[in-house]
């Protein structure tokens, strides 16, 4: 790989506050949806599987859950070549309108005492379109921002688009403590639980016309324009295949890991405490709207922390205090809303900064030219294989085992990655964009230093 490196010229602070909003409106929303959803797993499972014994519906909308993962590879896929090839801005502009009416649509859907088996069937298509959208969403989303970030300044950035998917998942767990509280229990059986899905249009809205003002990278406009002047252009993902297997395997680990430490903790830990440690379903939305809300101020000031050390030292500290919380976060719940909130929280600030680690991995390993083909594949991938199926086997897990039988899935599963993804992450925190990668001939795609986008 020949590569030409560049510095993202220095923007105003107000021209990437805007940014980060426009780039984070899509994670706020696939996650607050998300998050929604396991939420009110039990609820849902109640209108959409009545016919089947409490545990087997529940499974069952867990299997709905997971299942849409399997389309998130497909969305890195489509929305990757739009963004390596039309522009960021396109792909993050129609990942935005898809997932804003496949979650309001979910608000909409008639239930199985109206059309039968077909509810579920319209709720797993809803599914499969959020997860379509939710495959170009969040490596879009961090590939729009750090792009254009010095690189010294990344994990202050990065950890901003992180702190809207934590106010998604709090602000989820907030919405729906209100409707919970302002209906009774027939009421948020009946229809309370479409509300805070049909409440994401509005948000929806918003992030097109935002995303409508952004520009894309200097360093992907410069990319673009080497690639105008050859006659046969390769195709982003063939040649993130042909160029960055190594970089793509290392991603796929590291999101494998988050995935499933993830979505234990947005998709799981709410049916846990409710299922497993008899939590009302209004206590356990105090507890992750709390915990979520507390964990922000200290989430941030880890991000900035990552711009000072190297990047392996960084993943290697989150990845060691994942290990050591990741069992008292399940015994802890056992106490009390108190104990559970700190629980959730200590939880989130760990979690979080270790998806900081794959923004930097998306933009430090990968040229601008293939990024986003090259990076959204493999980290959907390990978000559909372990992140989807994260519910469903935590819940198995508790149920044939123990409580705190899923701790040590995770627990097993962080040491396995640890070894495997900490060879290959960026070593050097000085390291600088990387410009084109090299189809044949060589000499045509290398973006000369004239060519390059100017340092700051």
């Amino acid at each position: 790989m020949s590569t030409a490196m560049t510095q993202p010229r220095t923007v105003s602070k107000s021209a990437h506050a805007q940014l980060v909003r426009a780039a984070a409106i899509g994670n706020f929303i696939e996650f607050f949806d998300f998050t929604l959803y396991g939420f009110f797993a039990v609820v849902i499972s109640k209108q959409f599987f009545p016919a089947i014994d409490h545990t087997a519906a529940l499974l069952s909308t867990f299997a709905i859950y997971g299942g849409a993962f399997v389309m998130r590879p497909v969305g890195a896929i489509v929305f990757g070549h739009v963004g390596d090839r039309i522009g960021r801005k396109t792909a993050m502009m129609v990942s935005v309108v898809l997932m804003t009416v496949a979650t309001a649509a979910i608000g909409l859907l008639p239930t199985y005492a109206v059309i039968g088996v077909f509810a579920p069937l319209l709720l797993g298509i809803c599914r499969l379109v959020q997860a379509v959208s939710a495959g170009g969403e969040q490596t879009g989303s961090y590939i729009l921002v750090m792009e254009q970030s010095p690189v010294h300044e990344r994990g202050r950035h990065g950890i901003k688009l992180l702190t809207y998917i934590m106010f998604g998942v709090g602000g989820g767990a907030l919405v729906a403590l209100g409707v919970t509280s302002l209906t009774t229990p027939a009421q948020l059986h009946d229809w309370g639980w479409r509300l805070p899905f049909l409440f994401v249009a509005p948000l929806g809205l918003v992030g097109l016309y935002m995303r409508l003002r952004l520009q894309d990278s200097e360093a992907f406009r410069a990319a673009s324009q080497e690639l105008a002047r050859l006659e046969r252009k390769p195709i982003p993902l063939f040649q993130a295949f042909r160029t960055a297997k190594k970089q793509m395997a290392v991603l796929f680990c590291w999101a494998s890991l988050i995935a499933l430490a993830g979505y234990i903790l947005i998709g799981f830990m709410t049916t846990y405490m409710i299922e497993f440690q008899h939590f009302s379903i209004s206590e356990s939305l105090v507890v992750f709207g709390v915990g979520l809300m507390a964990a922000i101020p200290v989430v941030n000031q880890i991000g900035k922390w990552s711009d000072r050390v190297p990047r392996k030292t960084f993943a290697l500290v989150m990845t060691l205090a994942l290990l050591l919380w990741i069992f008292p976060a399940f015994i802890l719940t056992q106490y009390g809303v108190f104990t559970a909130i700190i629980a959730i929280a200590v939880f989130a600030v760990i979690l979080y900064p270790m998806n900081l680690v794959a923004g930097f991995a998306i933009i430090e390993l990968f040229p601008v030219d293939i990024r986003a083909s090259a990076s959204g594949l493999p980290f959907q991938i390990g978000f559909a294989v372990f992140g989807g199926s994260a519910p469903f086997i935590a819940t198995w897990l508790a149920s044939s085992y123990s409580a705190i039988a899923p701790a040590y899935y995770v627990a097993g599963f962080a040491i396995l990655i640890l070894l495997v993804a900490l060879r290959g992450l960026p070593t050097a925190r000085a390291m600088e964009t990387i410009s084109v990668s090299v189809p044949e001939p060589p000499e045509r795609a290398v973006v000369s230093a004239a060519e390059a986008p100017e340092r700051p």
